[in-house]
């Protein structure tokens, strides 16, 4: 008589786990389910005999219990291959619909590092015909069930009329709408931020590059000298008129300011710490220059800036890792940039550059080449780089512009130097 197969599940420690000790203690963090967990002192032989392969060390039931937590797995690439095809689902996931849409790429600041500095300066000559293109190919995705709109430029309040009409009409077609704005913050005075309001906008971005000398002399205002104290100005009213509303206040850094940020820091915090309010670094780059900019910061200046801004002034900035963003929208099939003239694009920083275009509102194909370009190429799910990288679930391939389009580096900036990273946020926890 034949004895059946008995078939022996082999379990093999997660290439997604790092093990390192912080001051006599054992932690373990786990990329792909993004824990960290501090390790008993009985439980660090089990870890340490998985790590080796020696299972027979380690009892059925605690296996099994490692097992449901990711620090062991059957395969490796069964991780993998959850995580390719969760990102997948969500690329082409036709229920949403994102539009970032400029309506004007004209701009009342004059910063000296913005990359649409040498783009012509257009905004939507005919509203009324403009808002009608972009309803007819909103209307062209069938299946779209939640629109997003992030308004964006230039600067996009110099069209405010033009937004107040194009939302009043998107939240008529659909119940689940939302959209963010990105503007410098100059014109929002108290009817816009009621406009905010009424109209879904669930954010804003707005960016200060400094304390009021600093901000004025790299993000000045076509006429008025002193953009910083307008600002500050307006952020009070938008707070005290729409506390709920979720304020990114982005620092464009580079070299030349990189010392003032901590004041900067506490100075914002000070004033709007009890709203909704995310402070955050921005690496002024000159990808799409073509003239080099010394000033900007290289991976390792940018690990120094964030070590720095924790060990002298106690500023946590990205110390843990985060994977909630999400792959950039220009991979996904259903978003779209829109720029003044109707015309199409998959990336921010291809408006207002004519042969990246993908169309128009009125004239769109999937087929476009552009299109699949940004969908398909240099595909960080088909990379065999990537495939083995302890850092792809937090990663998320980079940006696509870059991956496709330059050489540049497009790993996290905590690669190579996670444990400082992790560290300091057990610090901040302990603390």
């Amino acid at each position: 008589m034949l004895l059946p197969y008995l078939f022996l599940i082999i379990m093999v420690w997660s290439i997604y786990n790092y093990l390192f000790d912080k001051d006599n203690t054992t932690y373990l963090y786990n990329s792909y389910t993004n824990n960290l967990m501090e390790v008993k002192e009985d439980k660090k032989a089990i870890l340490e005999a998985c790590q080796r392969g020696d299972f027979d060390a380690v009892p059925q039931a605690v296996q099994d219990q490692l097992q449901k937590e990711c620090i062991v797995v059957e395969d490796n690439a069964d991780i993998y291959n959850q995580i390719k095809l969760e990102r997948s689902l969500s690329r082409y996931n036709n229920k949403y619909l994102s539009l970032t849409i400029a309506p004007t790429t004209a701009c009342n600041f004059r910063c000296g590092y913005c990359y649409e500095g040498g783009i012509e300066k257009k905004v939507s000559k005919s509203v009324d015909q403009s808002i009608s293109d972009i309803l007819g190919f909103v209307k062209s995705f069938k299946n779209t069930k939640y629109l997003r709109v992030t308004w964006y430029g230039g600067e996009p309040l110099l069209m405010f009329d033009f937004i107040k009409q194009l939302s009043e009409k998107f939240m008529e077609m659909f119940d689940n709408y939302e959209a963010f704005i990105i503007t410098n913050g100059y014109l929002m005075n108290s009817e816009v931020v009621q406009a905010f309001k009424r109209y879904k906008v669930k954010g804003v971005q707005i960016t200060i590059d400094g304390l009021e000398e600093t901000h004025n002399q790299r993000r000045p205002h076509c006429t008025n000298k002193d953009s910083f104290q307008v600002i500050i100005k307006n952020l009070t009213t938008l707070f005290q008129e729409y506390p709920e509303v979720r304020v990114s206040l982005r620092v464009n850094v580079d070299k030349s300011n990189e010392d003032e940020y901590h004041e900067l820091y506490h100075f914002l915090k000070d004033r709007f710490g009890d709203y909704h309010i995310n402070i955050h670094p921005g690496y002024v780059t000159d990808d799409f220059s073509e003239v080099s900019n010394n000033k900007c910061m290289m991976q390792c200046d940018k690990v120094k800036f964030v070590l720095k801004q924790y060990d002298q002034y106690k500023i946590p900035i990205s110390l843990y890792p985060s994977s909630s963003f999400g792959e950039c929208s220009a991979r996904h099939i259903n978003s779209f940039v829109i720029g003044p003239e109707g015309e199409l694009y998959k990336c921010w920083n291809d408006i207002g550059v004519k042969e990246k275009s993908v169309g128009s509102v009125t004239d769109f194909s999937f087929s476009n080449r552009l299109v699949l370009k940004y969908l398909l190429d240099n595909d960080p799910l088909e990379s065999e780089e990537c495939k083995q990288c302890f850092y792809f679930p937090i990663c998320n391939g980079g940006c696509p512009y870059n991956r496709i389009f330059t050489s540049n580096n497009q790993c996290i900036v905590m690669k190579q130097n996670l444990k400082d990273f992790l560290v300091r946020y057990i610090d901040t926890k302990i603390k």
